[in-house]
């Protein structure tokens, strides 16, 4: 068996040298990737989160909007209402106090039985 000359353990050596620099070349173009990858993501995750936390606000917003002005709604209706009864007692007294009494009358009926 013939053992390896010394020209042949140093082109060995040297080519294990070559790949071995490849390989780092390799690893520290690959960190960079990754880098760039995670900065390119954590931007992207970060404007999606504003986004989201805005689009909620304006939900948030409107809902509140749109019950005020379900309650100031309500509010005129009844004042409105209020204020018919109130018209037609005054116009009407006598009807009035005979409904009032026929009402009376009825619920007592059904509360009876």
């Amino acid at each position: 068996m013939a053992t390896p000359t010394d020209k042949e353990m140093s082109d060995s050596l040297d080519r294990i040298r070559a790949d071995i620099a490849s390989l780092t070349d390799s690893v520290k173009s690959l960190v960079a990737d990754s880098a760039g990858i995670q900065s390119a993501l954590k931007s992207k995750v970060s404007s999606t989160a504003r986004s989201a936390a805005n689009v909620g606000e304006r939900v948030l917003s409107d809902a509140g909007d749109f019950g005020a002005e379900a309650l100031e709604a309500a509010q005129r209706q009844a004042t409105q209402a209020v204020t018919s009864v109130e018209g037609h007692i005054r116009q009407n007294p006598f009807a009035a106090v005979l409904i009032a009494a026929g009402v009376g009358f009825a619920v007592a009926l059904l509360n009876r039985k």
